[in-house]
């Protein structure tokens, strides 16, 4: 799929700027196919061929990635049906408050809600962007997510009312799941920009990229200790996807914990003796916790469906998670040890949560495709 000025759709004669990916034909919202490669006309759409689900050691390993992929994939093949408005990559002003209706056509947006699920709105609205992931600056200041815009999936980063948005990263590759440093100076991310999926670390400005990840294995998602001392992240180094904590300088690897099943999106407390992440070691995805040294492994959240993305709130006491329980994916929040769990959002799907350093926010993805 790609963006043009406004043509005209040729098999219905409407406005658009969405042409075909394989043939540049313009189309419409209402004929275009969503296939796994991208927007395209109905002819090219037939001859692309149905997916299959990689081994462990693709970086695209459902269980890695598990809400992540709903969100970017699942939720990022929805289109504007009203393609009004600009599609450049900045943005000074900020998006319009309130979530699309249910009946819109929307793609996945960073928004914004009370910590008790009231006063829901957008932070961003690019009808061509695809975002996913959005994480606070320990100042509560400014946002970095990754989006995907002009066929680019990078790091972007804006302030905290969804104003001065801009593009930080520029690699060759995709670039994704940023987390900030505590003391809010630097950025670490997962790229393939080197041709494997590997943890990098830069500047908060985008500056001093620099790898941190040399393994054969894909490595991704990586997530700071409260103290700045260890970074957590996801790996297949070893074979399934595992999670590894490393010295923010990249040395000092070792597994936290020896699981017999995949594990993904590792998430520190907030006094940094646990590390809470989501494994389908009982057949679905459920959120444990354990000891920062691998001991006391206990399951928080755990329903038929799946359930992720943990995120710790400043005060320690709660975790806010996705969960498809109800059906579709939403957010939720419960108490640090699994009990009260509540929901938070109806209507658009919800995924990847973040915490505000005050602990008055929660960001996540409004998915009203």
């Amino acid at each position: 799929m790609t963006a043009t000025d406004s043509q005209v759709c040729t098999r219905h004669g409407t406005p658009t700027r969405l042409t075909c990916a394989a043939c540049a034909t313009p189309i419409c919202p209402e004929c275009l196919v969503r296939t796994p490669v991208g927007m395209k006309c109905p002819e090219h759409a037939e001859a692309v061929p149905v997916p299959t689900i990689k081994p462990p050691r693709s970086r695209k390993n459902l269980l890695i990635v598990v809400f992540a992929l709903m969100a970017v994939v699942g939720g990022g093949i929805a289109l504007v049906a009203s393609l009004g408005g600009s599609e450049s990559g900045d943005s000074t002003g900020p998006a319009p408050v309130g979530l699309p209706s249910p009946d819109k056509i929307r793609t996945p947006q960073v928004a914004i809600m009370d910590a008790d699920g009231a006063n829901k709105r957008l932070l961003t609205n690019r009808p061509l962007a695809f975002d996913a992931a959005p994480a606070w600056s320990p100042d509560g200041a400014r946002i970095a997510f990754e989006s995907q815009l002009d066929g680019k999936r990078s790091i972007w980063v804006m302030q905290s009312n969804g104003e001065g948005i801009r593009r930080i990263t520029e690699g060759t590759g995709s670039d994704s799941a940023p987390a900030w440093s505590p003391d809010g100076t630097r950025i670490a991310f997962m790229s393939d920009r080197d041709g494997n999926s590997e943890v990098y670390v830069m500047n908060g400005d985008g500056s001093a990229v620099r790898r941190l990840t040399t393994q054969p294995g894909q490595d991704g998602y990586p997530a700071w200790s409260p103290d700045g001392s260890r970074l957590a992240f996801v790996s297949d180094r070893d074979g399934g996807p595992k999670i590894w904590t490393m010295a923010p300088d990249g040395t000092g690897a070792s597994r936290f914990l020896d699981l017999p099943a995949a594990a993904a999106r590792p998430a520190y407390s907030r006094d940094g003796k646990r590390i809470a992440f989501s494994t389908d070691k009982d057949g679905s995805p459920d959120i444990y916790a354990a000891n920062v040294d691998g001991t006391g492994l206990t399951k928080l959240a755990a329903s038929p469906s799946a359930d992720g993305e943990p995120a710790f709130s400043p005060t320690g006491t709660e975790i806010v998670f996705a969960s498809d329980r109800d059906g579709a994916p939403a957010i939720y929040v419960m108490a640090a040890d699994g009990s009260n769990v509540r929901k938070l959002t109806t209507g658009p799907r919800g995924f990847t949560p973040a915490w505000s350093p005050d602990g008055k926010s929660i960001l996540y993805i409004s998915d009203a495709g």
